[in-house]
């Protein structure tokens, strides 16, 4: 698509949504409460909002193109992903300076005030208001992918981009209308999915039309099949946010009109998706999925109907849900609610793994079930009755987090994926060789670095109240059990990888076991309740449960569960370890009676 429609298509887009908001008037503001700020922010929050999504899409496509592009031997950009990378910069340049714009105007917007009167007190409303403090993360990290991408000429250095690149989307997302009322934390879950998925399904689409002349056919291929499995994603996200945000009538609201809108446009965009097979078919595609960013620029703007009314008790308020009693052993295991991040992830896990099995010889079943077991305590930990009562409960939590950061990656990586995947599909072995080779990979895979982290997390997180900062957040509840897996894959690959000598593994495992125990012994004894202090504005204390009288018990309870879940964890390692090492140790010695006594004469044995 040349420069000049695709200012056609941003200039149909920004006058479509001034369209919307002159429509709208001050009633959104009237419905919350707020007074009329004025035309300019009343119109220009939501255009620069849409101009910002637009140029982030077109950054982290552009760096996703790339990344498919890259030579797949050597790691270094081809021309295709050499040019990719400076319009990757470019955009990401608009889009800093658009969430930078974003940030007076989001404060005026919240506050209801004139964007003159809200200029001169913005330290302040920053301090105060959480939706100004996530434009102005997400400008600054937009910021550092502009300048970054115009020297990367790695792959690798193209995957951290896009990383940083999508994570830089986030911050606006976990603070809009899905981060509070009635079943926020399906709806925040549902965004997280949602709105990456769909910036990199318009990014890619634009980064096709732009190459479609001299695109190779497999190239093609690979942003077909990235684009139909972000179409998926969107569409089944997006399915259920307008379930949780609008439970009633949808024809009722403006909120429930516009998510119709995206609804028709979502399900135009599958179609498009599903039959496409010639290169022109990205054309409708970005046309539409630019008008589905119109409307969902123009929802960030409108009050979900019964906003806060839903939630009738302080449970629903806090955690999104209610809890119907204690938990009993029976509810732990049946009063399941699914993550909707993790519970994806543990599910497509199971049932990959068995797909690439299929593809070699003689794989060893244990690795098959170790890998299962690891994904269904993933589960478990995450959508089962834990998962529920671990919002509530310091216990619950401290037992769904030892699950997924010590006994979950151990049983992941006993199933050794990394091999599984160099035998089955060896150009993502290649990929991935490649990846290992980076600095700042090697950096952070080093014995010492590894350990620090993996012993050291816990105490940073519990014993300096930056626990007590992040449990209000479901977002942050999300970003920790990320943190603490990938920390435990980690670790755990060290332990039982191919990358240390076999005594040098089992160090690193015995010096890992008096961390976990002091961890535990701190838990039990601090006379502190960790997650109910005032920067968690008493959370616990606040949703007075009537069974959980006493929260430094609870707490005690919660580090008996740590000790025991973190230790067991480590022997689970400790006995694949010494397997291994047995099976090492046996592939060096000959079997046999009679080669025995011959390698004994040879090697001057007696």
């Amino acid at each position: 698509m040349s420069a000049r429609w695709t200012g056609v298509v941003v200039l149909g887009a920004v006058a479509g949504l001034l369209l919307l908001a002159v429509l709208a008037g001050a009633e959104p503001y009237r419905a919350v409460g707020n007074a009329d700020p004025g035309a300019w922010v009343a119109g220009g929050t939501p255009v620069v909002r849409l101009l910002a999504d637009l140029a982030g899409a077109a950054c982290v496509g552009s760096l996703a193109f790339a990344c498919m592009t890259a030579s797949r031997r050597s790691g270094f950009v081809t021309a295709d992903a050499y040019r990719e990378r400076g319009v990757a910069a470019r955009a990401a340049a608009v889009w800093a300076v658009a969430a930078a714009v974003e940030v007076p105007l989001s404060a005026a917007d919240t506050a209801g005030l004139p964007l003159t009167d809200v200029l001169g007190h913005l330290p302040a409303l920053l301090g105060a208001m959480e939706g100004p403090r996530a434009w102005l993360l997400t400008a600054l990290l937009a910021a550092a992918v502009a300048v970054a991408a115009r020297a990367a000429l790695r792959w690798p250095t193209l995957v951290a981009l896009t990383a940083v690149g999508l994570f830089a989307v986030l911050p606006p997302v976990v603070t809009g209308h899905g981060s509070a009322d009635l079943g926020h934390d399906l709806a925040l879950g549902a965004l997280i999915l949602h709105v990456p998925a769909a910036m990199l399904w318009l990014g890619v689409a634009f980064a096709v039309l732009r190459r479609r002349n001299v695109l190779p056919e497999a190239q093609l291929t690979a942003c077909r099949r990235a684009t139909g499995l972000c179409s998926a994603v969107v569409a089944a996200s997006g399915i259920l946010l307008g379930v949780v945000l609008v439970p009633g009538t949808w024809f009722a609201s403006g909120y429930g009109l516009l998510l119709v809108a995206k609804v028709v446009v979502t399900s135009a965009l599958v179609s498009f998706a599903v039959i496409r097979r010639r290169r022109p078919g990205f054309a409708p595609e970005l046309v539409l999925l630019t008008a589905g960013f119109v409307a969902a620029a123009d929802l960030t703007h409108t009050p979900v109907p019964g906003f806060f009314a839903r939630a009738t008790t302080t449970a629903e308020t806090v955690l999104g849900y209610d809890l119907a009693g204690p938990p009993t052993a029976f509810r732990l295991l049946s009063d399941w609610r699914i993550d909707v991040v993790w519970a994806p992830v543990a599910v497509l896990l199971a049932a990959g793994y068995p797909v690439l099995v299929r593809r070699v010889e003689q794989w060893p079943w244990p690795r098959t079930a170790a890998w299962l077991g690891g994904c269904l305590l993933m589960l478990l930990a995450t959508s089962s009755g834990l998962g529920r009562y671990a919002a509530a409960m310091f216990s619950c939590h401290l037992a769904a987090h030892m699950l997924l950061s010590m006994l979950v990656p151990a049983l992941l990586v006993l199933g050794r994926p990394g091999l599984l995947l160099r035998r089955s599909v060896p150009a993502v072995g290649r990929r991935l060789g490649v990846l290992g080779q980076a600095g700042p990979v090697r950096f952070v895979l080093h014995p010492v670095v590894v350990l620090l982290l993996f012993a050291g997390s816990p105490f940073v997180l519990y014993a300096t109240g930056l626990f007590d900062v992040a449990i209000r957040f479901h977002w942050a509840h999300l970003l920790i059990d990320a943190w603490f897996l990938v920390v435990g894959l980690v670790f755990f690959r060290l332990v039982l990888g191919d990358g240390l000598p076999n005594i040098a593994r089992l160090g690193l495992l015995l010096a890992a076991m008096p961390a976990d125990v002091l961890f535990a012994a701190y838990v039990m004894t601090t006379p502190r309740v960790i997650g109910n202090g005032p920067a968690a504005a008493q959370m616990y204390q606040a949703l007075h449960l009537p069974w959980l009288a006493d929260l430094l018990a609870d707490q005690w309870a919660g580090g008996v569960v740590a000790l025991a879940v973190g230790e067991f964890a480590l022997l689970v390692a400790l006995g694949g370890l010494l397997a291994r090492w047995h099976a090492d140790e046996a592939a060096y010695l000959p079997q046999g009676k009679e080669t025995e006594e011959k390698w004994r004469r040879t090697s001057g044995i007696r």
